[in-house]
């Protein structure tokens, strides 16, 4: 890539009205139902051109240094012309040392300014919402963010002398600036696609080529190690051409074996650039047309190609699974096939691979230990037994089975084979309650702490020679209050379940990027509080309250009963 093609900006996303991993925010309520959020304004529109949501602010005649302050964080979401709007507040000074591509810092709305030293000093007093790093990637939390602003006069007009490192932004504009867009990487095996999210505010011209870039440049440091890609071998050449059915990507091999990319590296970019509307991708190495070996002629690449890398792409037909009566049941309304479905078989959890051919069961025994049983629903072997197991967790296209034993220790079950521990970062978070694998099997959120103040973690899964890790566990803020579960919807968002007081419980969408909206979901027509949750992105959402399997379309929607046949429901799952 040419360096003068468009300079790289950083990547910044908002964080308005947000609750998500931020502290002192609105949180659910210790004493009484929680209450829905509100949501972040929709992002605007990528512009193209003249930004004519800024014009209207410019450097004024005679203009007050608390103003040239102040407009220069309001403009800090124009990123056109390289912070062409912002500069015009700085000196030439300011305008040669900012270093405007560095880390972006996300503010509370109207900082306190204090202006001193008769005008040539402006105090900034505010509270930082997050940190952009310069990998794009969010980190979310408040912290103080002072800055000293130095002005001098130019031509008789104040300006900033000394502009920070990096871009502050308030976090109102932010909101209206910037868009997410998912940059796709691979799993594992290289057979299903795993989202990065990247925020960006450039012109609808300038998206594609960034978003390419962005796969070439690798995950965000929080997720490097846990994905792949295919498309490390090479670089683009000339900016995305785009057309009106398709966008042309033009890369060059970095080693000359190259001759057409992998289906993984396809899929990579289809999924990625799908996501602007593009009807199609066509792909140039070296200036030479290329296709998948798996399709040799086919041009042009379109979603519908591709599908098969989709880690949550779940048939609807795709029965979800409740242990009734310590009998494995499914929302078809009977029970399982095979030992686990008869009664009194003693399930307390299970869990089923995305592909349905492989199940895993956990049952009670006589003293009240647990014990996993995993293989196909004709034929279960014992593997695991402990004081307490978790409910099981499948790892998508990997042949094992993840569950926590006796609140402590991590554990992988193969289908066929040995179990083995992995490796994570425990100490400190107390007894782990829960842990659920993200269907691609990149990531991993678990429930740990003690009772009534249990949180919510995310990490990542890292395979590196055979051995197997969870790292990089961070907290995801639902509010003072205890998780009992979490379950995936999809790769970028949960579902929890918490506690709202003594009685009382809800269940919440809680995104893992430390920007989504979070919401609390309706109650509509329950007979009583949630008590567990079964999500998929494509499937309706699943819950059991006074005894009874529930279903709902939609977070804002009512609930319905699942099983018409009696007996106490409990353990909702889905594949995964």
């Amino acid at each position: 890539m040419t360096a003068g093609r468009y300079r790289r900006s950083a990547r910044v996303l908002a964080s308005l009205g947000i609750c998500l991993l931020a502290v002192a925010c609105a949180t659910i309520p210790s004493s009484s139902r929680p209450q829905i959020i509100s949501e972040t304004p929709p992002a605007a529109e990528p512009t193209t051109g003249s930004d004519l949501r800024y014009d209207a602010i410019v450097p004024q005649p005679g203009e007050r240094p608390e103003d040239i302050v102040r407009d220069f964080l309001r403009v800090g979401g124009s990123y056109e012309r390289d912070h062409a709007r912002a500069r015009a507040y700085l000196t030439a000074v300011g305008n040669k040392t900012w270093a405007d591509d560095s880390r972006a810092t996300v503010l509370e709305d109207l900082p306190y300014l204090d202006v001193q030293d008769a005008g040539s000093t402006v105090q900034m007093r505010a509270q930082q919402r997050g940190r952009v790093e310069a990998d794009g990637s969010y980190v979310p939390g408040r912290a103080p963010s002072p800055y000293t602003f130095r002005l001098v006069k130019e031509a008789g007009e104040w300006r900033i002398n000394n502009p920070p490192p990096g871009v502050l932004i308030e976090a109102g504009t932010f909101a209206a600036a910037f868009r997410p867009y998912n940059v796709y990487f691979l799993d594992s095996t290289r057979t299903q696609v795993v989202p990065d999210v990247r925020w960006f505010a450039a012109a609808r011209e300038a998206l594609p080529s960034r978003l390419v870039d962005a796969i070439e440049e690798g995950p965000s440091a929080w997720l490097a190690g846990a994905v792949e890609s295919d498309l490390e071998d090479s670089t683009l050449q000339i900016n995305v051409e785009q057309e009106r059915d398709r966008v042309k990507v033009y890369l060059t091999a970095r080693v000359d074996s190259v001759d057409t990319l992998s289906d993984g590296g396809f899929a990579q970019l289809v999924w990625t650039l799908n996501q602007l509307g593009v009807g199609g991708v066509e792909v140039y190495i070296d200036g030479h047309e290329v296709w998948p070996r798996s399709a040799p002629g086919r041009s042009l690449q379109r979603l519908s190609d591709w599908r098969g890398f989709d880690p949550e792409g779940l048939p609807a037909s795709t029965p979800g699974y409740f242990v009734k009566n310590g009998a494995v049941w499914t929302t078809e309304d009977k029970p399982l096939a095979g030992p686990a479905g008869r009664p009194g078989y003693g399930a307390v959890a299970v869990a089923v691979s995305t592909d349905g051919a492989s199940l895993a069961v956990v049952r009670r025994g006589s003293q009240g230990a647990r014990t996993l049983f995993v293989g196909t629903a004709a034929r279960l072997r014992a593997t695991i037994t402990g004081r307490t197991l978790t409910a099981p967790t499948w790892a998508s296209e990997v042949d094992e089975v993840w569950t926590v034993r006796n609140e402590r220790h991590v554990v992988l079950v193969p289908t066929s084979g040995v179990a083995t521990g992995v490796v994570a970062p425990l100490d400190g978070l107390g007894p782990v309650r829960a842990l659920r694998l993200s269907r691609d099997g990149s990531r991993v959120a678990l429930v740990a702490g003690s009772a009534g103040r249990e949180r919510l973690y995310v990490g990542v899964v890292i395979r590196i020679n055979g051995s197997v890790r969870i790292e990089r566990l961070k907290q995801l803020d639902v509010g003072e209050v205890g998780v009992s579960d979490a379950s995936w919807s999809d790769a970028l968002n949960l579902v929890a379940l918490v506690r709202a007081g003594q009685q009382d419980s809800a269940l919440y969408t809680v995104g893992i990027d430390g920007a989504s909206t979070s919401r609390v979901v309706s109650r509509s027509k329950l007979p009583g509080p949630p008590a567990a949750v079964a999500a998929a992105s494509t499937l309706p959402l699943l819950t059991v309250a006074a005894g009874t399997l529930w279903s709902t379309l939609a977070v804002d929607e009512s609930w319905s009963p699942v099983s018409s046949k009696g007996g106490a429901h409990s353990a909702p799952a889905y594949p995964g």
